[in-house]
């Protein structure tokens, strides 16, 4: 048995502990994740990237009481990913690459923490942060996860208010080990300032979102989320609605960003099936920004691979899913597909692509195998400017919290 399958999880929970030694209330989560990834692209002088990597997630919290309604907080956590696979000298997006020697790292880690305090229903810490906001997002679709560095506070006013007021200065990328200064395009900024209200109502049927922000010295963004839930007997319905809104700002080290992004979606589900039907547009001549290191944004209505956010894109977007339980429990399936139409390279409109994914999702729900999970997901991706392929991943996890 490879040693690194034992010692690295026992390193990892035992490095998490350190930071608890003086809280009275210490939660642990670890989860181990095997992830095999493999992309062929169709056209022959570009070589298949991809790799095989066992990972492991430590994170812990815990608290020590002050008085009744007050307390000190810490937070700590390590994650640890080694590679199985050849070194393919590609760079995959999955493990850090070294340019200069074409290598593959053999293996990398993160390592962090906060400390806080919290009052009741607010908390304000500093130090590692696991956010999810629609632009700086944390992701689970790869091995090791995207995390930021900063101040955050965070107060549940009431059963429908969630204020979340934060100044992020840097970030891990998924695929790199230390913390720098957050980056789009190659251009940083010194940090990212935003304010993030949600607010539930009708017995948090409707849940919305109002986001706004500010990436020092390239640009604002403004985001409207919402999400109407109900069902009448049998049939499911779910609307999700976003609107964005950017505009370079500062020293504009971007220079031309001005767009907008639309997007609504319509499910409709019946039984162990849901229907969706969903159409986005980015409005304006440049792209929509997302932050270096392929961090998504997750708050578009159906996000995907090939995010469709090319400046003045249209989109149509097609889901489908299958709660398969009835064959086997923990077991669903889903298919999607997005139709992108008429986006601009260089400002020349006219370019098309499209995105077709089979997911197939598995999980242990219960019993002594609880916690563990697995996935499949094939990924058909086409666009006009000879970039297709076709792209495999199949994880393996396994989730314990004490």
């Amino acid at each position: 048995m490879n040693k690194h399958f034992v010692i690295v999880p026992l390193a990892c929970a035992m490095a998490a502990m350190v930071n608890f030694t003086f809280a009275k209330e210490v939660n642990l989560d670890i989860q181990l994740k095997n992830l095999y990834a493999n992309r062929d692209y169709d056209d022959p002088a570009k070589p298949s990237i991809g790799s095989w990597s066992q990972g492991v997630i430590a994170r812990a919290d815990g608290q020590h009481a002050l008085t009744e309604n007050t307390a000190l907080t810490f937070t700590g956590s390590v994650q640890y990913a080694k590679r199985l696979s050849d070194n393919k000298h590609l760079n995959d997006i999955i493990l850090p690459f070294d340019p200069i020697n074409r290598e593959q790292a053999s293996s990398y880690s993160k390592v962090a923490g906060s400390l806080g305090v919290k009052h009741k229903q607010h908390k304000i810490s500093w130090g590692e942060q696991w956010v999810d906001t629609p632009l700086a997002t944390t992701d689970y679709s790869r091995q090791l996860i995207t995390i930021y560095h900063g101040l955050l506070y965070s107060g549940q006013f009431n059963d429908q208010l969630k204020v979340d007021v934060g100044y992020l200065d840097k970030y891990s990328p998924r695929n790199e080990e230390k913390f720098r200064k957050i980056s789009v395009a190659k251009k940083e900024s010194d940090g990212l300032g935003y304010i993030d209200l949600k607010y539930s109502a009708l017995q948090n049927k409707l849940q919305t979102q109002v986001f706004l922000s500010e990436l020092e010295d390239l640009y604002n963004q403004y985001s409207l989320g919402v999400q109407y839930k109900t069902q009448y007997e049998n049939l499911r319905l779910n609307t999700k609605f976003r609107y964005y809104y950017t505009e370079e700002s500062g020293a504009e080290y971007l220079e031309n960003i001005d767009n907008q992004y639309y997007g609504i979606l319509q499910e409709v589900g019946y039984g162990p099936n849901t229907f969706g039907i969903g159409i986005q547009k980015i409005q304006g001549e440049s792209d929509f920004p997302m932050l270096d290191g392929a961090v998504p944004v997750l708050s578009y209505i159906n996000w995907t691979q090939g995010t469709f956010n090319k400046a003045n894109e249209l989109s149509y977007h097609f889901t489908f899913n299958h709660d398969a339980s009835w064959v086997v429990p923990g077991l669903n399936v889903l298919v999607r597909y997005v139709d992108g139409q008429d986006y601009s390279i260089n400002g020349q409109k006219g370019y098309d692509e499209s995105e077709l994914d089979f997911i197939v999702n598995y999980r242990v729900n219960e019993g002594k195998l609880k916690g563990l999970g697995f996935q499949w997901l094939n990924l058909n991706y086409k666009n006009d400017v000879k970039g297709d392929y076709t792209e495999n991943r199949f994880f393996t996890t396994y989730s314990k919290k004490f």
